[in-house]
């Protein structure tokens, strides 16, 4: 059995900081790590994200299962994470500004949503860093 660490930290000054003040009244320090288990059946990419969901096809819950995604957008503009059923502001439900990046479990069988794509609003081609790992 393969595994993985995750790890986060979050880190923020106290509100009144003269230097990038912070969104509390006091100082913010959290970490948080695991250890996960994957199958190893992994798979990664840069998907080119378009205005049209279904060119930016990533993740297929009838066939991967439970997994650990990691997705970074690495494109000058927004990002949405939609489902299959996507095209509409409604169907979007995870927003990725430029720059900024995601790293969650996913179960299909917890959800309606099944399948992943990625799309956009504004003109020309995004890109998004990828990485799926099946969960053990």
């Amino acid at each position: 059995m393969a595994k993985i660490t995750s790890t986060i930290t979050i880190t923020a000054n106290k509100s009144t900081a003269v230097t990038n003040p912070g969104p509390l009244s006091v100082a913010l320090n959290l970490t948080k790590s695991d250890l996960l288990d994957v199958s190893g059946n992994t798979y990664s990419g840069t998907a080119d994200v378009t205005t049209t969901h279904t060119d930016s096809f990533i993740y297929d819950g009838s066939v991967v299962g439970e997994a650990y995604i990691y997705l970074n957008n690495i494109s000058d503009s927004t990002v949405y994470v939609t489902n299959a059923d996507a095209g509409t502001d409604a169907n979007r439900f995870m927003v990725l500004k430029a720059g900024e990046f995601a790293f969650f479990p996913w179960s299909p069988a917890a959800t309606t949503v099944t399948d992943l794509y990625l799309d956009h609003s504004s003109g020309g081609t995004k890109k998004v860093e990828y990485w799926v790992f099946d969960q053990a």
